[in-house]
């Protein structure tokens, strides 16, 4: 009963509404900044959205229809001031996975399925979420997770180079669209070549512009001329709308053929079919409960876990990077709802955009009002610029996906876990390569089925000791069963809080580990430093030594130190390989404390 009583308390029922905790805190000092990163993503997502649709194979009308619910409904359920809500690359890739060919053009996919699919996805995040299971997400690897967006990234750019040669054919997984590129190469469309990779030039160039103002306006002094800071911002600005310059240009080329009489020497869009924006139930009609449960399949459970996956792991970054905290189960509901919300009003399934929130941040956002801002410009968008989206060439939407999705092939890991752990190349080269042949979201299945067999491995395989030459299972073995008990158990020091960790530490407890880590720094009853034993743990993964890098950074922000101590040698092997900045391994407790002595921390 007590229980039940904390779950229908009114404190309970604010953190459901996290409105209604910002909204009587607000100033009017933060309209403009909110005002300013509303605009500032419109300004990107609109164009993003009309891309977006295209790798989901539907009109590309319907991802304006998926880019302004969202953006309402996080705004009252979301617990990230930063997030913006709406259609991704990765997402559209498995909206079109699961998507039915349309009957008039099969080179699309009928757009009704994939409403269904946001609405369907959207009841089993709010579930998943009320029930407190978002902690399932913990299960997925980091290199799975990095196998399944490398992979994804691979098959989005290949679907694309179609469009920026100006052929057209139908297929499905990466090497199918290879072997369509191929055997339709001769009908390239030399017009769209030229303005596809001028496209991405201009691209590159405003990207790197936008990326070198970043850090110009980070490293400004107060000295710092006003006019160079409105340069400086300026640049920003421009690189920052880069889409919406490339596609606006591209168009007014395409518009201007036209009205000389040279139409289809580019390859546009083409008019758009109205849908009106008036609320209406997902039409089922079409489709039986067989029949969507046979095209959805595995997608009901792979799609809510990936758009859920999208966004903790934004919301947690930038949280992080923000110094504030979200509330995981509370995100899958405001997903959820997002998506529920968005299939009335013809929307796929949408979740946190990473380079959308980035921009956001950047823009100095102070409450999730802004994204209210940005729904409201699509809405706008929706309304009075259709006739123009006829204009836009696909070659253009085409160039600005690809270099979007290339940025998230991650080389770099296969190299890192061959230093750090080599064991974990077996899920990310199984999810990568079964994501290319397969498609994604049976790589990402394969993968995480890898993982688990992996995971359990040393359960099955508990370490032995010889005792009078007679072989038993070591008692102390932390494969074996134990009672349950928390996985910090605080010891006693003058000094330090001194943490200790009772068995080794895989995936599924990395993030865990890292709040609690976090957690005992701010408590005010213990100094800020924190040495931690690692006397029991006789094992790691490369995810764990992600957070671990994750935890000293975010001890070094707040002018504190996280020792490590009594680590075993393989471990102190992988993380000197791991090459962590700001990592201190002691031998002992007492080195440790000794250390924080002499510096004069304690």
């Amino acid at each position: 009963m007590e229980g039940i009583r904390g779950y229908c308390s009114k404190r309970a029922w604010k953190k459901r509404f996290p409105i209604s905790i910002w909204l009587p805190q607000y100033c009017c000092s933060y309209i403009p900044r909110d005002v300013i990163a509303g605009l500032t993503v419109a300004l990107t997502v609109i164009p993003q959205s009309l891309a977006y649709a295209s790798i989901a194979k539907l009109h590309i009308q319907y991802g304006l229809y998926s880019a302004f619910m969202g953006c309402f409904v996080y705004c009252l359920f979301g617990t990230s001031k930063d997030i913006t809500v709406g259609p991704t690359a990765i997402l559209s890739l498995l909206v079109a996975t699961y998507g039915y060919p349309d009957k008039h053009d099969p080179t699309i996919n009928d757009a009704q399925l994939a409403i269904i699919l946001a609405f369907l996805c959207g009841i089993i995040q709010f579930i998943m979420g009320v029930f407190h299971l978002g902690s399932l997400i913990g299960f997925i690897s980091a290199p799975v997770i990095s196998g399944f967006t490398s992979a994804s990234a691979l098959s989005i750019a290949m679907g694309q180079v179609k469009h920026l040669l100006g052929i057209s054919f139908s297929s499905e997984t990466f090497l199918e669209t290879a072997e369509g590129i191929i055997k339709n190469i001769r009908h390239t469309n030399g017009w769209d070549v030229l303005l596809g990779l001028s496209s991405m030039v201009v691209l590159l160039i405003l990207q790197k512009v936008q990326m070198d103002s970043v850090v110009w306006m980070s490293s400004e002094e107060q000295e710092t001329p006003g006019r160079l800071k409105i340069l400086r911002r300026f640049l920003w600005f421009i690189g920052t709308a880069r889409n919406a310059i490339v596609v606006g240009c591209a168009s007014l080329i395409a518009w201007s053929l036209d009205s000389a009489g040279c139409s289809g020497k580019i390859t546009t869009t083409g008019a758009l079919h109205k849908v009106s924006l008036a609320p209406q139930f997902p039409d089922f009609h079409d489709y039986t409960f067989l029949d969507v449960i046979t095209e959805l399949n595995v997608g009901l459970l792979v799609v809510p876990l990936i758009a859920y996956l999208e966004t903790i792991a934004i919301g947690k970054a930038f949280a992080r990077q923000n110094r504030y905290k979200i509330e995981p189960n509370q995100e899958m509901i405001a997903v959820g709802l997002c998506n529920i919300a968005g299939s009335f009003f013809s929307s796929y399934p949408v979740t946190g955009s990473f380079s959308r929130t980035a921009i956001n941040s950047q823009s100095g956002v102070k409450t999730p009002l802004g994204g209210v801002i940005t729904g409201a410009l699509v809405v706008t968008a929706i309304l009075c610029l259709t006739p123009a989206v006829q204009y836009i060439p696909k070659a253009a939407l085409a160039a600005m996906i690809i270099v979007a999705v290339l940025k998230m092939f991650n080389c770099k890991i296969f190299l890192t876990l061959w230093r750090v752990n080599k064991i974990d190349l077996v899920p990310l080269c199984v999810t990568f390569i079964c994501s290319l042949l397969l498609g994604v979201q049976y790589g990402t299945i394969i993968g995480i089925c890898i993982d688990l067999v992996i995971l359990q491995y040393p359960v099955a395989r508990p370490s032995l000791k010889s005792l009078n030459s007679t072989i038993v299972p070591d008692e102390e073995s932390p494969f074996l069963p134990k009672e349950r008990s928390s996985p910090l158990i605080q010891v006693d020091s003058s000094s330090a809080c001194i943490v200790q960790v009772d068995r080794s530490v895989r995936y599924p407890a990395a993030d865990y580990l890292v709040d609690r880590l976090n957690e005992i720094r701010e408590t005010d009853s213990f100094r800020q430093h924190v040495i931690f034993d690692f006397k029991h743990v006789i094992e790691i993964d490369y995810t764990f030594i992600e957070s671990l890098s994750d935890a000293i950074a975010d001890f070094s922000k707040a002018q504190a130190k996280l020792l490590l101590v009594n680590v075993k040698l393989n471990i102190h092997d992988m993380l000197h390989r791991a090459q962590i900045p700001g990592l201190e391994i002691y031998p002992s407790i007492d080195e440790a404390v000794q250390s924080l002595s002499a510096m004069g921390d304690i």
